[in-house]
């Protein structure tokens, strides 16, 4: 059974807010931090962050407005270009950062030598970042600005409809469906899977346990977004490649509607997981929300008051 709408829009309300807290308070504290904003692996995190920020004021409210009344949010063709263009190069984007994140754990952990130079750390490091956003950004960017489009502007579809000027041109919408939908969820689940059994073997080796305690956290850390991509995003990417690959329509079509509902819920959540999968921002966490914290009741030496029965003392008395 299909989820219905309104319940779709209320849901990503409710999720909406505290999800931008998260993304603020977490966004902050890597920028502010010195050692938090110069370490490597926090960069890819800040990177997603950021983009889910955007994506929550612009495509996440124009969602639910859009499945809570039928309509666009405001029904221009600027508006309708720009939600067209920061939910698609968004999304994508977003996803292909966690893909790199996935095979940068690799280099940061095991061959920290790789980015042991300035040179190195562009070409490994900061290029990948760049290239990630800016792959799905020419593309959907040049079909939505630059390509003539015959397709008529609808205010009662999503995106205004604009997305079919990349499913209108067959070859187009195979890249499409190739470069930006298919190839990073592959990349999580194959690279993430690969660092757990690279990080099992690790610390089998007496040798390396000293090591893998200086980067657990940065495994951890990439493990937890990884899972929630896998479960949340994963599922109807495949289950599109097997109707691809010649799997009936007809089969589990509710659940595939849901489920692609549900892939939205990895940019309300990522912020909340770079949150608590990081152990300086649990620690600020706490203090700037002092209700999340344990009560601990402070046990110390103390004077016991020792009393004897009134009979005894009058018996030493006498």
């Amino acid at each position: 059974m299909a989820i219905s709408n309104i319940v779709k829009s209320w849901l990503f309300q409710v999720f909406q807010i505290p999800s931008i807290l998260f993304g603020i308070f977490t966004l902050y504290h890597l920028l502010m931090d010195r050692t938090l904003r110069n370490a490597l692996n926090n960069h890819v995190i800040i990177a997603m962050v950021f983009v889910g920020l955007i994506l929550q004021f612009i495509d996440v409210s124009a969602l639910a407005y859009y499945w809570r009344t039928g309509t666009a949010l405001v029904s221009t063709r600027a508006f309708c270009l720009t939600w067209a263009s920061v939910h698609a190069v968004g999304f994508v984007g977003t996803v292909n950062l966690v893909a790199w994140a996935s095979i940068e754990r690799h280099i940061l952990i095991f061959h920290q030598n790789w980015v042991g130079t300035k040179a190195k750390r562009f070409f490994l490091h900061y290029l990948p970042l760049v290239i990630c956003m800016m792959f799905p950004g020419v593309f959907y960017i040049t079909m939505y600005f630059i390509v003539p489009c015959s397709v008529t502007m609808n205010y009662k579809l999503t995106d205004c409809g604009y997305y079919s000027c990349i499913t209108v041109n067959p070859a187009v919408a195979l890249y499409d469906t190739i470069a930006n939908y298919l190839i990073s969820p592959f990349l999580i689940v194959i690279f993430s899977v690969a660092l757990i059994i690279r990080v099992l073997a690790s610390r089998c080796r007496a040798r390396q346990r000293i090591q893998w305690r200086n980067y657990r956290k940065m495994a951890i850390q990439l493990l937890s977004i990884s899972f929630l991509y896998m479960f949340l995003y994963c599922p109807p990417i495949f289950q599109y490649t097997a109707y691809v690959a010649g799997l009936k329509q007809i089969v589990a079509t509710s659940y595939y509607s849901d489920s692609n509902y549900f892939g939205y819920y990895v940019i309300h959540l990522t912020p909340l997981i770079c949150a608590l999968s990081m152990p300086e921002l649990q620690t600020k966490f706490k203090i700037c929300f002092p209700c999340c914290r344990r009560c601990r009741v402070a046990i110390g030496p103390q004077a016991l008051m020792m009393t004897r029965p009134t009979a005894a003392i009058a018996a030493i008395a006498k």
